[in-house]
């Protein structure tokens, strides 16, 4: 949980009000000795008073909680629509068995959407994935002896992916966010040699 100023204000007039309250009805319950029934009453509305608080902090850290719980899901939906995506055009190319500028074009679209949320082991796969890819398809056909040799790593590929969406949301460090733009930076090089 983050500590910001918000949580700390709240916090810090939480413990006032507490003590506020505290002497309040502390004083209230001792002038009321004479009258026992007064004082019951004024214990059930104390007890009323610390329920609602309660109740609202705990609705409160639930309404957090869906938020976080929602954005991770909206997370895992579009890597799921990249990495579908990703899958969608190797079938089209190793079926077709051709291989054009436009397939090319479409492949650096889709490095760049892998881009903005797979996770570096993603990343590193792919930009070997890349390796093989571009040698298969010097000769602007991707035969089946190249789908075989492509498969390879593309295995590899999916055991990532599959972690990474089952992994949920991962919070890089900072050497790690280094780490995964000079491998973006490095995939997309080796895209531009690929020149057909």
């Amino acid at each position: 949980m983050k500590v910001t100023s918000k949580n700390i204000i709240i916090t810090v007039l939480a413990i006032i009000l507490s003590i506020s309250c505290y002497f309040l009805f502390k004083a209230l319950y001792l002038l009321n000795v004479d009258f026992p029934y007064s004082q019951e009453i004024l214990a059930a509305l104390i007890g009323t008073l610390i329920t609602i608080f309660i109740t609202a902090i705990l609705l409160n850290k639930q309404t957090e909680v869906e938020l976080l719980k929602e954005e991770n899901l909206k997370i895992l939906e579009l890597k799921a629509s990249i990495y579908d995506e990703l899958f969608k055009y190797l079938e089209e190319v190793f079926l077709k068995q051709e291989l054009s500028n436009k397939d090319i074009i479409k492949l650096k679209l889709i490095n760049q959407k892998l881009s903005t949320v797979a996770s570096h082991d993603v990343l590193k796969i792919f930009g070997k994935f890349i390796d093989e890819f571009n040698e298969a398809s010097l000769d602007k056909k991707i035969l089946e002896n190249d789908v075989d040799e492509i498969l390879g790593i593309l295995s590899e590929l999916s055991n990532a992916i599959r972690y990474d969406l089952l992994e949920g949301k991962h919070v890089e460090k900072k050497s790690e966010k280094a780490a995964i733009l000079k491998q973006i930076l490095k995939n997309t090089e080796m895209l531009e040699k690929n020149k057909i």
